[in-house]
């Protein structure tokens, strides 16, 4: 605790920005993405665009395996289920980019659910195969042409243009997107956050940490499994909605096991469990991703295969040296320097 502050409540102990320094660098940093748009180029506002909405599918990831411990090899199928739903809804329905996307999050929300309803009788390596079920599952029924009528076929465009909710606020520029992403970003990041400080939260984690003592406690473990995939699911749709719309033609290509080791690689890197772990941790890769394919083109062009191969150097090397993540690493930092240049 800062010389000189202390709390007089719970409540006060217990909020997000606690400190004085918080509070003014909060004030601070909450212009600066606002005014990003007006100083950036359309390329780099576009990258910033795309970590906007795979913060949102990454803490969606997080609470079901940072918070509840669930493994899910099912990230591009909730994704590609949240985008194809938005899609088909936008263009039979009409209704505009909100309540599509909150639809495609109630759709992959369910299909999430029942993915995990076999997590009543086996966990670990057992649940991770059902979900990778459902990613195999999710790719053939968006390739198979008599389901067309239901997902809008394999390949989907969508209008540049789109209504908030109907044809009001029109949604057209990259301009548009970044703000609309970056608000769903914050406001999922804060769901995020309180989620982690609710009883809700505690569950997830005494399931993770164990079951058995969990139910011993009175805890209904397969509720609140299913209600972490619930939650998360419902994230990861929502995000695959704006992915969608971001990137205007819905291939199920891009929604295969890549895109979920892709998830796992933010994830791990950034750190399990942690909000801010989400957040560095997709900043990281997909601002390393673009530098690392800026140079390929440049220097060894037709070398696709680097790029894997350096991010799984990467995650060993770190992951060895930190396995608790980037933010692990940072905490360490700041506890050092908080008492250098003094031993104590």
């Amino acid at each position: 605790m800062p010389c000189g502050e202390y709390f007089t409540s719970y409540v006060s102990r217990m909020g997000l920005v606690r400190w004085r320094t918080e509070r003014v660098a909060f004030l601070l940093a909450l212009p600066i993405p606002f005014a990003l748009p007006a100083l950036l180029d359309t390329g780099t506002l576009s990258v910033i665009t795309q970590i906007y909405i795979f913060i949102v599918a990454v803490l969606g990831l997080n609470v079901i395996l940072g918070y509840a411990g669930e493994i899910v090899l099912a990230q591009g199928a909730f994704m590609a289920i949240g985008a194809y739903s938005s899609a088909r809804v936008i263009t039979t329905l009409g209704p505009g980019l909100l309540p599509a996307v909150f639809v495609g999050g109630l759709v992959t929300a369910v299909a999430a659910v029942l993915f995990g309803l076999p997590s009543w009788r086996v966990k670990g390596f057992y649940i991770a195969i059902s979900t990778l079920a459902l990613q195999f599952i999710t790719e053939w029924f968006i390739n198979a042409r008599e389901f067309s009528g239901i997902h809008g076929g394999p390949q989907t465009t969508l209008p540049s243009e789109i209504g908030l909710v109907g044809g009001a606020v029109p949604i057209s520029s990259i301009q548009d997107t970044y703000y609309l992403a970056l608000v769903a970003a914050a406001l999922f990041a804060l769901v995020s956050l309180n989620i982690s400080r609710t009883g809700i939260g505690r569950r997830f984690r005494a399931v993770k940490e164990n079951d058995l003592s969990s139910a011993v406690l009175g805890i209904d473990v397969f509720r609140t499994k299913l209600l972490a995939y619930a939650v998360g699911g419902f994230m990861v749709g929502v995000a695959g909605g704006l992915f969608g719309f971001y990137i205007g033609t819905l291939n199920v290509g891009q929604f295969g096991v890549s895109l979920t080791l892709e998830h796992y690689l933010m994830l791990l890197l950034g750190g399990v469990g942690r909000v801010w772990g989400a957040i560095i941790g997709v900043s990281t890769v997909v601002f390393l991703q673009d530098e690392l394919r800026t140079i390929i083109q440049e220097v060894a062009q037709g070398a696709t295969a680097l790029e894997p191969l350096f991010f799984g150097a990467v995650i060993i090397v770190y992951l060895a040296l930190e396995p608790k993540g980037i933010i692990a690493g940072l905490g360490q930092l700041k506890e050092y320097l908080r008492s250098w240049p003094y031993a104590y």
